[in-house]
């Protein structure tokens, strides 16, 4: 579709939302007179579903145009007078969609309520941009079923997930469900669990040979969703009703964050389509995604942005072979010459922010007898 056929719908949809201030119904007359005497029963308060004379002469004014429009074969007229049609949107509407997704280390959320069919979405999305690449884009998912495919790949826990970026070569995307569910536990100002998903976060979006998108499904309530998920969001997409209220396939897309929190929009969706389970692309409805913040040294365990390779060898072990615990004062030395006196499990004796300063050796005190 031409971009002239583009730009009347989308002035069209501003012109009906308020946005511009102008008639719809007098804009689209194809008569000057007609236009205007739209416009005076508009000064006179004769709206057009109370009014069976306005709505007449709007409804013939617009028969007319459209009928010289389908004639001439004049799309931007057509595309105006439907505005943002479901046959225009899958032209045109998910092209803006998808190349606002695109770019290099594009982070995308997508939130709305229970129920209105965001992991559905976010797997339209990632299908939609497979095909963009030419089918050479590798995806990361914790939702089970599309990884049934060879370039999709399932993964539950920070580990699984920073390997995966690491060692996959070329254009990537990682899908991430339910994260913020897991990520908001304790994830208190300050706090260890915050620290460790700004680290990776970070970290994910940096992979080799090519660049990490990142699509994160939230949840309604803004506070819900982690603030590193939020804040460095390029892209919102609003997910804006459920099935039953008929607004599944409606959305609103913001130009980040910020336009978001002002409620201002960058372009509206409709039609946006269903993926069955059936399909490849389908999610199991019968598996709950879930994710595990597995890291417990992100400082040691994400170095230059990328997980280490003996991360494991980093982990604190907080319960022996008895399953009893086996946390010792960290020997540690703090920056003024204090002692740190945290506890650790780590075999070096050294707790996480003193790791640095562990010459190899194993504490005697966490030796087994």
């Amino acid at each position: 579709m031409s971009s002239g056929g583009y730009d009347a719908a989308d002035l069209a949809d501003q012109i009906r939302e308020g946005d511009v201030n102008a008639s719809i119904d007098a804009v689209l007359s194809d008569q000057e007179s007609i236009g205007n005497l739209i416009l005076a029963a508009e000064r006179a308060d004769l709206e057009q579903d109370t009014s069976p004379l306005v709505q007449l002469v709007s409804r013939s004014s617009q028969t007319d145009m459209l009928r010289k429009a389908r004639q001439k074969g004049h799309v931007p007229s057509m595309n105006a007078a439907t505005g943002l049609s479901e046959q225009r949107i899958d032209a045109t509407g998910y092209t803006r969609l998808i190349n606002a997704c695109k770019p290099a280390a594009q982070q995308i959320l997508l939130k709305g309520q229970k129920g209105t069919g965001k992991t559905v979405a976010a797997l339209d999305i990632g299908r939609r941009l497979h095909a963009e690449f030419d089918e050479e884009l590798s995806i990361a998912t914790n939702i089970k079923g599309p990884d049934e495919q060879d370039d999709v790949t399932f993964v539950e826990t920070m580990s699984e997930m920073l390997e995966w970026v690491r060692d996959t070569p070329g254009e990537k995307l990682v899908i991430g469900d339910e994260w913020s569910t897991t990520m908001n536990a304790h994830a208190n100002p300050g706090g260890q669990v915050r620290q460790t998903v700004s680290r990776f976060i970070n970290a994910l979006r940096k992979g080799k040979g090519g660049s990490t998108r990142l699509l994160v499904i939230g949840h309604e309530h803004d506070t819900d969703i982690a603030a590193i998920l939020r804040t460095q969001s390029d892209v919102v997409i609003q997910k804006d009703g459920k099935a039953d209220e008929g607004m599944a396939d409606l959305a609103t897309v913001y130009d980040g964050w910020q336009d978001y929190l002002e409620d201002d929009h960058w372009f509206k969706l409709r039609g946006l389509q269903d993926v069955p389970e059936s399909s490849v692309w389908g999610a199991d409805t019968n598996y709950f995604a879930h994710f595990e913040i597995d890291l417990d040294n992100p400082h040691e365990q994400i170095r230059r942005g990328r997980l280490v390779d003996h991360w494991e060898e980093l982990q604190d072990d907080t319960d022996n072979e008895n399953g009893e615990s086996s946390e010792v004062v960290c020997r540690g030395v703090k920056s003024d010459g204090d002692d740190c006196n945290a506890l650790t499990s780590h075999e070096s004796g050294f707790c996480k922010y003193h790791r640095d300063q562990w010459d190899g050796d194993t504490d005697p005190r966490l030796e087994d007898d």
